[in-house]
């Protein structure tokens, strides 16, 4: 995966990271829309771009992000979720980063669900990743790969108390999103 794939996307409100799929899908997390008020922007591979529409594939925390075609070339895949303990890299904007920084981890299993500790995200499936850099707020929507292919969006922390504890539970891409991405 090239590094200029993986968006910013910003409103007045916040922001969080994503990846550019191919010239007018990004693919990132459904629970920043629920509170990004305004013009919500897409900085990606040198470019920038309103959304134009936002798709969330239902009991999930993952939406797909409608842009104007940005051109560009080597778009990521997506794959399969790895076997347990492999390398992962994350990617995002975390932490108010100017370009996206990569924390590499370990995956360590998979869930039928997880939730945010006010149970108003949904992550189905999930997933468990164990970070040496833990991600951070703004790293949501960023790209998990493993083998080189996106198999995940990062969605939540553990951080009880406020301590980040590296461990990230991430939105696994069912075969529902990866038909809902085929279909943009």
């Amino acid at each position: 995966m090239r590094i200029h794939h993986v968006a910013r996307i910003a409103s007045h409100s916040g922001y969080c990271s994503g990846t550019l799929l191919n010239s007018r899908t990004v693919l990132t997390c459904a629970h920043f829309f629920r509170n990004a008020r305004g013009v919500v922007n897409v900085y990606a591979a040198g470019s920038r771009r309103r959304v134009k529409d936002v798709d969330t594939i239902a009991g999930t925390d993952i939406a797909l992000v409608d842009i104007a075609p940005i051109e560009s070339a080597d778009f990521p895949t997506l794959g399969p979720a790895p076997a347990r303990l492999s390398g992962t890299v994350t990617f995002g904007y975390g932490g108010r980063c100017m370009s996206p920084e990569a924390r590499q981890g370990r995956y360590l299993t998979g869930l039928p669900v997880a939730f945010s500790r006010g149970f108003t995200t949904r992550v189905s499936p999930a997933g468990v990743v164990l970070n040496t850099t833990p991600a951070v707020k703004g790293d949501s929507g960023g790209p998990v790969l493993a083998g080189g292919s996106i198999f995940a969006v990062q969605s939540l922390i553990l951080d009880p108390l406020g301590i980040n504890l590296g461990v990230a539970t991430v939105s696994l891409l069912g075969e529902g999103v990866k038909a809902a991405v085929e279909q943009h």
